[in-house]
């Protein structure tokens, strides 16, 4: 029982991925797979700090940490433009996906092992038991490792708007930060920045 109800979890994630409109992850596999527009970056740390920079611009490295901040993007991001669905009439929005390879890549097994599993079924249903060779046998079900134990409370990427919607009178949708069960709301004011060197001390 166990193996089923982890491979129904991560069927459903495999559709969550396909059909959530928070993020457009669906977008960017179409931009990457057909090569348009997107930028991926490597270069840029965004963490929440609760400590203010000094009075000489200077934040001190012991700010950051568990309990003091809160690493948004530390991996590789991925920026691409995309419209949310038609029914919500909204704008383009810019997407920024945080890639953290560990955890892509264990989205990957989980789900070719799943498929595997049920290709394999969809043999043995077409050919009976007298399967040929070449058919896969079939895999080992992974027990109790769900997409949340995977993925965790990590941050999954930032929306923003950057057009308006068509209609002219529609507000766009918030910004803000995607997780796994959940939207932050957050607006970047550019206006009010501050500039802070990290120095250690």
């Amino acid at each position: 029982m166990g193996a089923v109800e982890t491979a129904v979890a991560w069927a459903n994630h495999a559709v969550w991925l396909l059909t959530n409109d928070e993020l457009s992850i669906n977008a960017a596999h179409n931009k990457l797979k057909h090569g348009l527009a997107t930028s991926a970056r490597g270069d840029v740390r965004i963490e929440l700090i609760t400590t203010q920079p000094n009075e000489d611009g200077t934040i001190p490295l012991n700010a950051f940490g568990v309990g003091k901040s809160l690493p948004l993007f530390d991996r590789p991001m991925l920026t691409y433009l995309s419209r949310p669905p038609k029914e919500l009439r909204q704008g383009l929005e810019a997407i920024s996906l945080r890639v953290d390879l560990p955890v892509v890549l264990a989205e990957t097994w989980m789900m070719a092992n799943l498929y595997a599993a049920i290709f394999h079924i969809a043999a043995r249903e077409h050919f009976g038991e007298e399967i040929p060779e070449g058919v896969a046998p079939y895999p080992t079900l992974v027990v109790g490792r769900l997409p949340e134990h995977v993925i965790g409370g990590r941050p999954l990427g930032y929306r923003s708007a950057v057009t308006l919607p068509p209609d002219g009178t529609t507000q766009p949708r918030p910004s803000g930060v995607m997780f796994y069960d959940k939207f932050w709301p957050m607006k970047v004011d550019f206006e009010s920045k501050t500039q802070g060197i990290v120095v250690d001390g």
